[in-house]
């Protein structure tokens, strides 16, 4: 047994300077008064609790939940049991440690099936590991223990799109104005509700993937509406520009700009559940015209058999960009079909990867090319084929037409595009590739390459076939 009275001294202490918030390092002074706390009584599960919630602020996650460990090893059963089982399973979900992530959130609402965050970090688990039902299932629990909490809302939100429960999923996604809200969407006007008499200032509030997805639903608000400007990605301002070319009350404004003179505003995710459109409704939403534009005068396709355009990283923004990035060497592993051409579509600092890959003389790079999404389809016209991870070029393949395959990450998939293809969300040209077991993207880019094969020796039978026909 240690020295429990001083063990409370120094963790009062600790807790103290945790909520010193004018001190930079109050956090670090903090973890040091409770590491003292757990030397003082080693045996006292309280300070290996804090500690571990000290190092999770610090993400520092092994040490969190190394001190975590140690509490529910102390000989008392731990007051807090619950939830340090809920802590641990959300840590380890962070560490990719899912199996002992999963045993430790089902054990967190099994101790406490009141605890909301319980069911929120099983959700989150079971959606990870693709099991949208359960996600669901868990995530109305964890809602409807504590229907204020924005990320309950927010998981709720993801796991009922993933479980392909649209209409209700995208009502309780508006909640995200309240779980991050972003500087530029405090406006000084009401949010816009479908009323029909309105002039609405309308915001590109995600990536460039979703803007380009639910602008899908812009004529059909334009209908609706008496006037919509729409500030939109510079990226996107050519192509939105003639594709909405016949809508005269659309506005189009590139990002950053000033509040325009409007009644209300919303996004263009908002607008399914703004204009309160049915499942069937959502999902069968035509996608926009695309109009055809010019490629560079200067650039010619080779005379090979197969042309295929290649991305493989998204934004750094996004959340699910540790699982779905591809390191761009495997994508030199397509090299191993006969007759392929890859061409470079990745824009900004990544690009240069192939270059550093060695790949330069080999990968045609592009990026010379492209200035905005416009730029990139016209490129896409002249190819066969786009290989990307989940990024905005697949959703541009989408709504160009292109046949797009996507090698899948086993973990965090886009709700869009199903858990295994078969039940994509706006885009009917894509194929899925699942990475396997190992969660490795090796096996992957086999599985491409014996594809690719099977098509280049397609394509020589019907050429020589015509051959034979024409003698």
């Amino acid at each position: 047994m240690g020295d429990r009275q001083q063990a409370k001294q120094l963790y009062d202490a600790g807790l103290a300077a945790a909520r010193d918030t004018s001190n930079p390092d109050h956090l670090k002074i903090a973890y040091k008064m409770f590491a003292d706390a757990c030397m003082a009584d080693p045996t006292w599960d309280e300070s290996h609790y804090q500690a571990g919630n000290n190092n999770s602020d610090l993400q520092a996650l092994h040490a969190s939940v190394a001190c975590w460990r140690r509490a529910l090893e102390c000989e008392t059963v731990p007051a807090n049991k619950a939830k340090i089982m809920v802590n641990m399973g959300w840590r380890l979900h962070n560490l990719n440690c899912f199996p002992e992530a999963l045993t430790f959130a089902e054990e967190a609402v099994r101790l406490d099936p009141n605890l909301h965050l319980g069911w929120v970090n099983l959700s989150t688990i079971h959606q990870t590991l693709n099991q949208p039902v359960e996600a669901a299932r868990c995530a109305r629990m964890g809602y409807a223990l504590k229907p204020d909490d924005p990320l309950a809302e927010m998981q709720l939100a993801f796991a009922l799109l993933h479980n392909r429960e649209l209409v209700e999923g995208f009502k309780h996604l508006e909640i995200r104005f309240k779980y991050k809200l972003k500087s530029y969407l405090q406006f000084p006007y009401p949010k816009w509700k479908g009323e029909s008499d309105k002039t609405v200032y309308l915001v590109a509030d995600q990536g460039l993937g979703d803007t380009l997805s639910f602008a899908r639903f812009v004529p059909a608000m334009c209908k609706r509406v008496r006037y919509v400007h729409a500030l939109i990605q510079p990226e996107l301002l050519r192509l939105f520009s003639n594709a909405f070319v016949g809508i005269p009350n659309l506005n189009l404004i590139p990002q950053p700009a000033p509040f325009p003179q409007a009644d209300c505003w919303s996004t263009f995710v908002s607008i399914p559940q703004a204009l309160e459109l049915s499942d069937q409704e959502i999902r069968n939403a035509p996608d926009i015209d695309i109009p055809t534009f010019n490629i560079p005068r200067n650039w010619r396709v080779p005379d090979r058999k197969l042309h295929i355009g290649i991305a493989w990283a998204g934004s750094p923004l996004n959340d699910l960009d540790k699982w779905r990035n591809i390191p761009v060497h495997h994508f030199g592993e397509l090299y191993r079909a006969p007759g392929v051409q890859l061409y470079s579509l990745q824009v900004g600092d990544r690009g240069k990867d192939m270059h550093d890959a060695g790949f330069g003389p080999v990968i045609q790079d592009l990026r010379r090319y492209i200035m905005d999404v416009a730029d990139t389809m016209a490129l896409l016209q002249h190819l066969d084929l786009v290989i990307t991870c989940e990024s905005a070029m697949g959703h541009i393949a989408a709504a160009c037409g292109k046949e797009c395959w996507l090698p899948y990450s086993r973990l965090g998939k886009d709700y869009r595009l199903g858990l295994d293809g078969t039940d994509r969300l706006w885009t009917p040209k894509h194929r899925i590739f699942n990475q396997h077991e190992d969660a490795g993207w090796d096996h992957v880019f086999q599985d491409m390459v014996e594809v690719l094969r099977e098509r280049v020796d397609v394509a020589d039978d019907r050429k020589a076939a015509a051959a034979r026909k024409r003698a």
